[in-house]
């Protein structure tokens, strides 16, 4: 079997991309020849050493559409031509696409004359009522288009939402969780070294959020919820992950909540440290995670942090409830700083059996999300695509 993992980059990684860099690692080690294709163009700062990184975890082959960021619609035509040249020249059995636009050029590259099929990945929750901008409706006419298409999504919640959305057949998707590494559920508690790195004292209590710093995120009903009474209860809150100033009202929400930081003066207990490289090591020194989220799909972070032994207080916002579902995580309705501010004290203010027994229910779930689970499950609906079966 020869696989084309088809992502927009790999140099920057976010979920999805993250994801798809470990899916085709995992499909090499297991003897499956997976290659990348980037969408963007190899002339960009960092893309030379990403790609030789690549090559040395086993990637056989990086290839690039050569698009720029934020491609004009002109280039879509040259960009399907290509895809199709490249899959016929190199004669793969499977494009998996986990991203909007890779999935539309490959839906049409794959659509006439290209024996490649196509597996589209969908992760995030698609809704009428929400995605449903001129893009996400051009995405939903190219893809009910090609009849050959298969697709898999990431929680049986967002499985539901796709058929209503697409009116895909609920014969041609199948729910596969997202998976961590394996590193999560080995990670050596480094809590005294960390919290001296971060300048937090060994009796504060640390509450992290990790993931995009965005408006739809909750990161203002988290300040809100928690600046207040941070100094009442020793409490050190990070923000740990990138802005994405691309999402409307995003850098006005960053600007007002750093503003509120200077001005209650609580510099030294509330911190922005944008993107970190082991988070699993973070969430170690740490208390509790605070997922605020007013969307979600799945959430990496809460099956990391179940994996690690965090705490975690979240939203009960779409697919949150499954993929938390059996442990003693408190969710929230979103929006709500004084109930998610409740939540937080109660879990901090645990008995040490409550929270051994919670850490030992999060463990227990975060095996179902484990890397290995995912890429036998993926190597399974790569060959019923081929077979016939799906």
């Amino acid at each position: 079997m020869k696989v084309l993992i088809f992502m927009t980059q790999f140099y920057q990684l976010s979920g999805a991309e993250r994801l798809a860099v470990e899916l085709a690692e995992e499909l090499n080690k297991s003897g499956i020849r997976a290659d990348i294709l980037s969408m963007y163009t190899e002339e960009m700062p960092g893309v030379e050493e990403a790609k030789r990184a690549l090559l040395l975890k086993g990637i056989p082959a990086v290839h690039f559409l050569g698009m720029r960021i934020h491609p004009p619609v002109s280039s879509m035509l040259p960009a399907v031509m290509q895809l199709r040249h490249l899959l016929r020249e190199e004669k793969y059995d499977i494009v998996e696409t986990s991203m909007m636009m890779p999935a539309i050029i490959t839906s049409w590259s794959t659509m006439m004359g290209v024996q490649t099929r196509h597996v589209v990945g969908l992760h995030q929750v698609f809704r009428r009522d929400r995605e449903n901008e001129l893009k996400h409706m051009f995405f939903r006419l190219t893809v009910r288009r090609n009849q050959l298409i298969r697709y898999y999504s990431i929680t049986d919640y967002a499985v539901a939402h796709w058929i209503t959305y697409s009116k895909t057949s609920p014969r041609h998707i199948r729910r596969i969780y997202n998976a961590i590494l394996d590193d999560c559920f080995e990670i050596r508690n480094d809590r005294e070294l960390v919290r001296k790195e971060l300048r937090i004292p060994e009796e504060g209590k640390l509450v992290i959020y990790v993931g995009r710093i965005a408006a739809y995120k909750g990161i203002d009903t988290l300040f809100d919820s928690l600046g207040p009474v941070c100094e009442r209860h020793n409490i050190y809150l990070l923000y740990i992950g990138l802005p994405d100033h691309s999402v409307n009202g995003t850098r006005e929400m960053i600007e007002q909540i750093e503003k509120r930081i200077a001005n209650e003066q609580l510099g030294e207990r509330v911190k922005f440290l944008g993107h970190q490289k082991d988070i699993p090591r973070l969430m170690s020194a740490a208390d509790l995670l605070a997922h605020p989220t007013r969307i979600e799909g799945f959430g990496l972070t809460l099956a990391e942090a179940m994996a690690v032994g965090l705490p975690i207080v979240a939203s009960n916002v779409e697919a949150i409830p499954e993929v938390l579902a059996g442990t003693d995580s408190i969710m929230v309705p979103p929006d709500d700083p004084e109930a998610f501010q409740a939540a937080v004290l109660r879990t901090l203010r645990r008995t040490p059996d409550e929270a051994a027994s919670a850490i030992a229910k999060g463990r227990n779930r975060a095996q179902d999300f484990r890397i290995s689970n995912r890429t036998d499950a993926m190597i399974q609906l790569f060959e019923d695509v081929i077979q016939g079966r799906f």
